[in-house]
């Protein structure tokens, strides 16, 4: 099961050393979620991040930052895809480069065939943002369809939860609030999460 990690939305001291941590642990895919981080605010936080992890940065906005650094993912918020939906992805064009999208609409992802995966939110009741709940009903189960990209679960996922999201046929979670917002650590916080992952995969090839 993939797990990825989300950033905090605001920049704080000393996070690119929390960063380099977290990939020393094994993390292997970063979204770099900074909505309001000017691009000079940005680069340097990049700047702060080892060049061999960098290429495992996704990044949100200023996606001009992407060619800078040679970073080969992007991502595109639900708005920013739709905005671009006439146009077309010209990313898409370039070898190498890999996308990725939120939805909030089980419905668009039939469209959503450009890009590698895609983000679904809510699955549980968020942590990080107040008052935004599931929808979902307990026994769902995604009927994933051929040419789909993977869908990941975001939203209120914990440890306790991972096995649930193996038994709601999601390609993989997407962690934010059970990183950065339950107990001290964002590194034990994520070596948890993965153990529990490394269980569920092990089970399926066992």
């Amino acid at each position: 099961m993939k797990l990825i990690v989300m950033s905090t939305p605001h920049l704080f001291k000393e996070e690119g050393d929390v960063i380099n941590a977290l990939f020393d642990a094994g993390m292997n895919i970063f979204h770099l979620r900074k909505p309001e981080a000017s691009i000079p605010a940005l680069r340097i936080l990049i700047e702060q991040i080892d060049p061999a992890y960098r290429h495992m940065l996704v990044l949100h906005q200023h996606h001009a930052l992407c060619d800078e650094f040679q970073l080969p993912r992007r991502h595109y918020p639900e708005q920013l895809r739709q905005h671009h939906a006439a146009s077309g992805f010209a990313d898409q064009q370039q070898p190498g480069i890999k996308l990725s999208t939120s939805i909030h609409d089980l419905d668009s992802i039939a469209s959503c065939s450009a890009f590698e995966y895609v983000f679904f939110s809510p699955v549980f009741d968020s942590i990080s943002k107040a008052g935004y709940r599931s929808k979902l009903p307990t026994n769902f189960r995604l009927d994933t369809k051929s040419g789909w990209p993977a869908v990941i679960a975001l939203g209120g996922i914990e440890v306790r939860h991972v096995e649930q999201v193996s038994a709601m046929n999601f390609d993989g979670l997407a962690v934010l609030g059970a990183i950065w917002n339950i107990g001290q650590s964002p590194v034990e916080n994520f070596l948890a999460l993965d153990h529990a992952c490394l269980l569920i995969k092990n089970s399926e090839t066992n």
